[in-house]
């Protein structure tokens, strides 16, 4: 079992082994910019250490399948979070994007959209060419109805649709281009009961040079009359103040957000490792949005509250200790009762000087799961910060400076167990794959330079979760079997973890790098679809047996893909671990939520509102007060709140009743005609 609850056995050994370990893991990085890069150099900081149950892994859970979906030589996927990737249909069918290019130019002239189409059955052939008529790059995808929509960015950020998946031209709907500041770096999902609304997140950095000042638009667009309605303008995402003053002081940027929607629900999930981890969510398809903080940044203002983000020159003078913070990886998905389900990556650093921070790995390990009936003491729904829980007297240890520790994985565990619920709190991804007793045996580790845009030792998280409410989620983990024999540095592997809808989670993860053929692949980043269907999760990872990524090279960078332009193999991972989860793959499932009639009395036009836990084939049937069937329709409902009419101006006036059956269930109401 994974490091589920905290082990005090052996805890002065552990200490001091991990403690070894993260000597040869610390670095020193330049301060944040858009190509996060190290200098190679050493500072010291206040460390912290913890013990866990030990696992070892298996590929025990569940039965999936692994398809090469596309090889691209372009690597740099993501500046940090990844996600929107994949869409994924009822029927089973899935579509993938990555940032693909197939030239050996270091200036990448075919980069664009690589895509590919899995039709139910089987992959099709890996794609040959961009989507894009120009060179483009870091696509994001989403299902709308049966067809599919793509945002990528190019000269600005371009959105594209075509009514039928898998197949025919692409539309260009909008381009947001330089009378817009050529915004980029888009995600993109599809919300309402007919899927017409689109909502598109992006980024624009502003300047000529780093520090920018960054701004994270949002845009709206809803279909209406047969076509697009477009606003004029972008507007900063609201309630997200990205001025130089204000609440995010431009730390938000590059990929630093990630979206998902269900039915009517829409949310987009920020963080970096100088802001708190928070999402902004609408429950009305973007009409209007409130902020949910799931961590807070562990710094106080002048108010005594947490600060919304920090700048290396407001980090308080005269703090030593170090914090821990997201990692910049982050997740996010919403089932059908509109629960959101999170996930993100850990990092453990200190600012170093005023260019400069330093980080330790091994120390920011884990993957922390958080939803959004996680209830903390004090009734709200964030991870309080240390010395707000009355348990967090018990460990002076911890304090230095009072707030460097709000994230810590024991102290995660302890908080779950104060909400009762580990099920809605936690932290995994702990694997002891050698079977030592210990996580993070890098003795062979050449690393304090190196890392990627994420640091933690497990990263770049996946959420994904279905319309039972089970949930899925992959990430990216150093490895203490896989060694690379040139750099003598840990290669990295892709694992998935399963909450059930019940709540029990199945830690004995499935390790996808466990098969010969990936002996000496180098699996970063990783990513899932936020929606899933009947217990099937459609993830997918990169791999390539050079580590580091080439568009990081640099002189002082120097195991950047080992100095090599590579091919890198994008594998999509259908899993299917019905049996597991206690899912029958042919379990009846009622996917009508609620319906209503209205208006009644009617004159005309009634109105058959199903709100649907998923997608389904309905028939709708009128009756008279004698039983007799007057009117009949058949429909495809969506996942959310769907409304059909009925003409009623040919019947006569009475009582009447309309029957919408779905997957075997039926639900019957009464109208009056006048």
């Amino acid at each position: 079992m994974l490091a589920a609850a905290i082990s005090m056995t052996g805890f002065a050994q552990r200490n001091a082994q991990m403690r070894k370990d993260a000597k040869n893991v610390m670095g020193t990085a330049m301060k944040r910019s858009e190509l996060r890069i190290s200098d190679g150099s050493q500072a010291q900081g206040t460390q912290f250490t913890m013990s866990q149950t030990p696992v070892v892994s298996s590929r025990d859970l569940g039965d999936f399948e692994e398809f090469e979906s596309m090889i691209t030589n372009y690597d740099l996927q993501s500046n940090s979070a990844i996600g929107n990737r994949i869409a994924v249909w009822p029927n089973g069918s899935a579509s993938f994007v990555a940032t693909w290019d197939h030239s050996s130019n270091e200036s990448f002239p075919d980069r664009g959209a690589g895509y590919n189409y899995y039709d139910g059955s089987e992959m099709g052939d890996e794609p040959e060419e961009r989507q894009e008529s120009v060179k483009s790059g870091w696509p994001t995808i989403a299902a709308c109805g049966n067809g599919e929509v793509m945002a990528s960015h190019a000269t600005g950020v371009n959105l594209y649709y075509r009514p039928t998946k898998g197949q025919g031209e692409w539309q260009l709907i909008k381009n947001w281009g330089a009378s817009y500041g050529s915004p980029t770096w888009p995600r993109v999902v599809v919300s309402g009961p007919n899927n017409e609304y689109i909502h598109v997140v992006m980024c624009k950095q502003i300047g000529n040079s780093s520090p920018y000042d960054n701004h994270v638009y949002y845009v709206r667009l809803k279909f209406e009359n047969g076509e697009w309605e477009i606003p004029e303008e972008l507007n900063d995402f609201p309630g997200v103040d990205n001025d130089a003053a204000g609440d995010y002081r431009n730390q938000l940027s590059a990929d630093d957000y990630v979206m998902a929607a269900n039915g009517n629900n829409v949310a987009c999930m920020f963080s970096s490792y100088t802001t708190e981890v928070f999402y902004m969510i609408s429950h009305d398809n973007g009409e209007t949005w409130e902020r949910q903080i799931i961590a807070p940044f562990p710094i106080l203002g002048e108010n005594g509250e947490p600060v919304h983000a920090i700048d290396f020159d407001d980090y308080p003078e005269g703090m030593t200790d170090s914090i821990s913070t997201g990692d910049c990886s982050h997740s996010i998905a919403i089932d059908n009762d509109g629960v959101v389900h999170a996930a993100f990556g850990l990092f453990h650093w200190k600012v170093a000087d005023s260019d400069s921070y330093t980080y330790w790995p091994v120390y920011g390990f884990g993957i922390v799961y958080w939803n959004s009936n996680y209830t903390n003491p004090q009734g709200g729904h964030e991870i309080p910060i240390f010395g707000t829980v009355a348990s967090d007297a018990n460990h002076p240890e911890w304090q230095a400076n009072g707030l460097g520790y709000t994230l810590m994985p024991e102290r995660i565990m302890e908080l779950a167990e104060l909400d009762g619920n580990d099920a809605n709190l936690r932290v995994f991804g702990l694997i002891d794959e050698d079977g030592d007793g210990y996580y993070g045996s890098y003795e062979n580790s050449t690393g304090a330079e190196w890392h990627y845009r994420t640091y933690g030792c497990a990263t770049t998280p996946g959420v994904s979760v279905d319309n039972f409410g089970n949930v899925a989620i992959v990430y990216s983990v150093w490895s203490e079997v896989r060694i690379n024999t040139t750099t003598n540095f840990s290669y990295r592997s892709a694992y998935v973890t399963y909450r059930s809808c019940n709540g029990v989670w199945y830690d004995d993860e499935t390790n996808l790098s466990e098969d010969p053929m990936h002996m000496i692949d180098e699996v970063y980043p990783t990513t899932a679809s936020p929606i899933a269907y009947d217990g099937t999760f459609w993830v997918y990872y990169s791999a390539d047996e050079h580590q580091g990524l080439y568009l990081d090279i640099s002189d002082t960078y120097p195991n950047s893909n080992q100095g090599q332009l590579t091919e890198n193999q994008i594998f999509a991972v259908k899993l299917a671990p019905l049996a597991i989860l206690g899912v029958a793959e042919n379990e009846a499932v009622n996917p009508m939520t609620t319906t209503r009639v209205y208006p009644t009395p009617t004159n005309g036009v009634l109105n058959v509102e199903v709100n649907a836990s998923q997608s389904s084939d309905v028939n709708i049937s009128v009756f008279n007060i004698m039983g007799q069937k007057v009117s009949e329709q058949n429909t495809t409902v969506n996942t959310g709140i769907n409304t059909t009419t009925i003409n009623t101006e040919s019947l006569s006036s009475g009582i009447y009743f309309v029957t919408v059956k779905a997957n075997g269930f039926e639900n019957t109401m009464k109208f009056v005609v006048e």
